[in-house]
């Protein structure tokens, strides 16, 4: 089963302004529920299910046309949306979202952060590390569906923490 989490915190960051007067609150760290959230969450989860079915179909309806996806570690290149539903060997037993905020929120592009705990490995390199970080852009369809356009990837040695 998934499991998809929300972190609300009460926390404000502190920052200095630019002048060194005294710090000034940000509400950058409290994690509001934005109109958004919903769609944005059914689609992710739509997104973790078809991983874990290998359903390239469904797969296919959520990533636009002009998918990218940018993994942060090694000398991987761009792959774009042909190119990563025609990869084979890679297969997931469990995706499980630990962390998962909206970013910023616009009429029809969404930007959020969500951290992920996975079981997934691939055929010829084994099992693959359990933690990511992902930086995902999702544009509204002209038909009002959500589709990601982008995901930025970074593996992580241990579980996401916003300490």
């Amino acid at each position: 089963s998934l499991e998809f989490s929300l972190f609300f915190s009460p926390k404000l960051k502190m920052l200095k302004s630019r002048s060194g007067s005294s710090p000034k609150e940000l509400p950058h760290e409290i994690k509001q529920p934005k109109r958004g959230l919903d769609k944005i969450l059914t689609q992710e989860k739509a997104w973790a299910s078809a991983l874990l079915a290998n359903d390239m179909n469904t797969l296919d309806s959520i990533m636009h046309r002009d998918f990218r996806l940018k993994r942060v570690y090694g000398d991987a290149f761009p792959i774009g949306k042909e190119m990563y539903l025609s990869m084979s060997g890679v297969s997931a037993s469990k995706m499980d979202i630990t962390y998962f905020e909206i970013l910023e929120e616009f009429s029809d592009i969404i930007v959020l952060k969500a951290a992920m705990s996975m079981d997934w490995q691939q055929e010829g390199v084994g099992k693959l590390p359990p933690y990511a970080l992902v930086i995902d852009t999702w544009k509204k369809s002209e038909y009002g569906t959500w589709q990601v356009l982008s995901r930025v990837s970074q593996i992580l040695d241990k579980p996401y923490s916003e300490e």
